[in-house]
């Protein structure tokens, strides 16, 4: 019986190599990985930046003084509508509106016909009256020759006596009339009443006027004036020639006061004062709105801060940022306040504050509560060492 050969035996440790050369690959990939990675220094953590701040001490204040505008009206030392005082039709017109004249300047004119016509009429009445009053004294002389040779009666010597006075008292009559027309003929001419310049010119040449219509409206030239309305309070506190200071858009102007009216306006219930202008300038024209600043004290305690240290907050309040010492280091308080009072550039307030605190003053948009932060040079080392 013959025997089937078989084949030779592997040797055992080979099917434990297809597991062990995986294993000594990982076991390498390690150690490499371990040391790359030695070789590598250690870095200390960097420390958080600190914020520079700029911060001012704050001082506690009884009160505060408020400053108020009062809003004028530039006005001409005199604003005239002028006009003819009889009626009549306008022949000329002189001058225009925006021109300069000068007192006593002829601006406009009337016709004048029908009063020549009476002037005519009244010297003729007056040559007859001078020659009825010659023709009077000479036969008064022939009568008191008479009288004297008692050839005449005293009665008639009375009589021509009172004839002479009759008609010299006519004449004079006659020429107190034509002096009254000559004063009509002269307001024909419609004349400035002071330097100054034409505001408005209401009516056309050729137009028929009334006794006392408008016909140009002039204002003064000269320093202007400013009146101000201000409540008896206020102005119970100014004197006559006072020097006070009035804003204008360009510049400060100084001015005094000319007059403080003695009654209220019913209107306004207001109290009506009159500046002048002591300063002139040219920008300024009558009608222009000017300011007058009064300052009133108002009892209040608080703190005086920048405006641009305010941060708006909730409910009508503001915050400040204030600089304390927490943990050995400066950081961030937002503190709320209320803003009492405020101008251009700083405000009134009163919250939770001390007095002689910290409070950062600008920049406070890039910053938050709670963050640490280096108060800038200018603080002196003994705030600064006060809060650490």
């Amino acid at each position: 019986m013959t025997s089937t050969p078989q084949l030779p035996q592997q040797p055992s440790y080979k099917k434990y190599l297809v597991w062990l050369l995986p294993f000594i690959a990982l076991v390498a990939l390690i150690l490499l990985m371990k040391a790359s990675g030695s070789g590598q220094t250690q870095q200390a953590p960097t420390e958080v930046k600190k914020h520079l701040v700029n911060v001012m001490p704050i001082q506690w204040h009884q009160q505060y003084v408020q400053k108020y505008l009062i809003a004028g009206r530039a006005e001409a030392p005199q604003m005239a509508a002028i006009g003819f005082d009889l009626s009549g039709s306008v022949v000329n017109l002189l001058v225009d509106e925006g021109q300069q004249v000068i007192q006593g300047q002829i601006l406009a004119e009337l016709d004048t016909q029908r009063l020549m016509a009476q002037m005519t009429e009244l010297s003729a009445i007056f040559n007859r009256a001078n020659s009825d009053a010659n023709l009077a004294k000479l036969s008064l002389k022939r009568v008191i020759e008479l009288v004297d040779k008692n050839l005449e009666s005293a009665q008639r010597l009375d009589e021509t006596t009172e004839s002479v006075n009759a008609a010299n008292a006519f004449s004079d009559e006659i020429l107190a009339r034509k002096q009254s027309l000559q004063v009509e003929i002269s307001k024909t001419k419609l004349r400035a009443p002071f330097d100054g310049s034409v505001v408005n010119r209401l009516v056309d040449k050729g137009a028929a006027v009334t006794a006392g219509q408008t016909i140009f409206t002039l204002q003064q030239n000269g320093q202007l004036e400013v009146r101000f309305a201000l409540s008896a309070d206020y102005a119970n506190q100014l004197a006559i020639d006072q020097v006070v200071t009035v804003l204008s858009q360009s510049s400060p102007l100084l001015g005094k006061i000319k007059s403080i009216a003695q009654q209220r306006r019913l209107d306004t219930r207001t109290v009506d004062v009159i500046v002048s202008l002591t300063e002139p300038n040219r920008s300024i024209l009558p009608g222009d709105l000017l300011n007058f600043a009064i300052n009133s004290e108002v009892n209040s305690t608080g703190f005086w801060v920048p405006r641009k240290a305010l941060v708006s907050s909730v409910r009508g309040l503001w915050s400040l940022f204030v600089v304390e010492a927490i943990d050995g280091e400066l950081q961030l308080v937002a503190k709320l306040v209320e803003l009492l009072h405020a101008d251009d550039k700083k405000a009134f307030v009163r919250g939770a504050l001390q007095d002689a605190e910290l409070v950062v003053i600008e920049g406070v948009q890039r910053l938050v509560p709670g963050q640490k932060v280096l108060v800038a040079e200018g603080i002196t080392t003994n705030s600064v060492a006060g809060l650490l």
